[in-house]
């Protein structure tokens, strides 16, 4: 068993690897990764190693081995309208995996045009799985079944699976990734052999991103900031190529949130704000998020007069030390508690022009509160 597509979690691929070469690998395993942990990763090399003799150094041919089953979540899209199933979107999931595998639910909707929708895995996926894995191996050796976001089937597919990890056939083996075991029905999780993933250490993710080209302070900061996050790090990868244009829609947002207190006219801007970030891309407007999250932490250190350990460096006419004021031992835990409440619901396909108009309007009120 190789752990070459994966980041971290040492002590959980050494549990997987010893089980492995003792020849005891649970037919039902649950990894619990919460996102940008590593589950799906973790689950596609432990799953290749079950069916390869010799996994092949390319990708692309290692997941075309014919007793590898893939279910995960999918919904009605422009080019599959009604009825989806996991076959439909086949191309796009194996496109998908030879990309960054740490990517959330929302990400893998958005590539198969599904942003506005939640995906989900209906009985129809589990009773074709059971028809299949009712077969003999095409290769005589194991058969794999990798469920991704296990805790979006529904109750009848729940049922259907259950049964299958229940009274498995020969030679079988489930990986199941979740983002939390309280989602999961409690009889399948009685069944599995639950892993919960920790968060990824921020040396780890320093590395990894000094390895993509990040200057090694930038790298140290955006690791720290990531919290154990692998594609949180990734997302603010990809945000530094354009920080001026999110900083510039932040400070915007900003400027009219500090007009409107006792201004009802100034609501109709906040109103326009929200539409134009409310219209833009999901990965966009996790970004903005993201970087809203690290500057409301980076104003808090100026505020409690750390400026020392501030590594912020403004793009645009604007002034950290002037706005550090208005986020005080008040507010600090309201404003985190705001950004990472709305990143969740983007991740969970909220309606962009609803919750942004809702974002702006409490963020107007939390940054007009007052310390004393």
């Amino acid at each position: 068993m190789r752990f070459t597509h994966s980041l971290g979690q040492e002590s959980i691929k050494s549990a997987l690897l010893n089980a492995f070469e003792k020849g005891q690998v649970p037919h039902a395993q649950c990894f619990i990764d919460q996102e940008g942990r590593g589950g799906l990763a973790v689950a596609l090399e432990c799953a290749l190693s079950l069916l390869w003799d010799e996994i092949p150094d390319s990708r692309e041919k290692a997941l075309q081995h014919p007793d590898l089953q893939w279910i995960y979540p999918v919904s009605a899209s422009a080019n599959v309208k009604t009825k989806p199933l996991c076959k439909d979107y086949r191309e796009e999931w194996f496109d998908f995996l030879q990309e960054e595998i740490y990517h959330p639910l929302s990400d893998w909707l958005y590539k198969i045009g599904s942003e506005n929708k939640q995906g989900n895995i209906g009985v129809e996926e589990t009773e074709a799985l059971f028809k299949k894995l009712s077969l003999k191996a095409f290769m005589g050796k194991n058969k794999v079944c990798v469920i991704w976001g296990v805790e979006r089937l529904n109750i009848q597919a729940a049922n259907k699976l259950l049964k299958l990890i229940e009274e498995p056939p020969a030679n079988t083996y489930f990986i199941l990734v979740a983002q939390s075991a309280e989602d999961l029905i409690s009889t399948i999780r009685s069944r599995c052999q639950m892993v919960p993933f920790p968060p990824i250490k921020p040396s780890i993710i320093e590395n990894a991103l000094i390895e993509k080209g990040v200057s090694g302070q930038e790298a140290k900061n955006m690791a720290v900031e990531a919290e154990g996050n692998w594609a949180t790090a990734l997302s603010l990868l990809s945000s530094s190529t354009h920080t001026q244009e999110i900083e510039a829609l932040l400070i915007e947002c900003l400027r009219c949130a500090f007009r409107a207190s006792g201004n009802k006219a100034i609501g109709v801007e906040l109103m326009q704000w929200a539409n134009k970030l409310g219209q833009m891309g999901r990965p966009l407007q996790k970004q903005f998020l993201h970087f809203g999250l690290g500057f409301i932490r980076q104003a808090m250190l100026v505020s409690y007069q750390s400026p020392n350990i501030v590594t912020y460096q403004p793009k645009n006419s604007f002034s950290l030390e002037k706005f550090a004021p208005y986020v005080n031992s008040k507010n600090i835990a309201a404003l985190i508690q705001l950004f990472n409440d709305s990143i969740y619901a983007i991740e969970r396909n909220a309606n962009g022009k609803i919750l942004f108009s809702d974002f702006c309007l409490e963020l107007s009120r939390q940054l007009n509160v007052k310390e004393s």
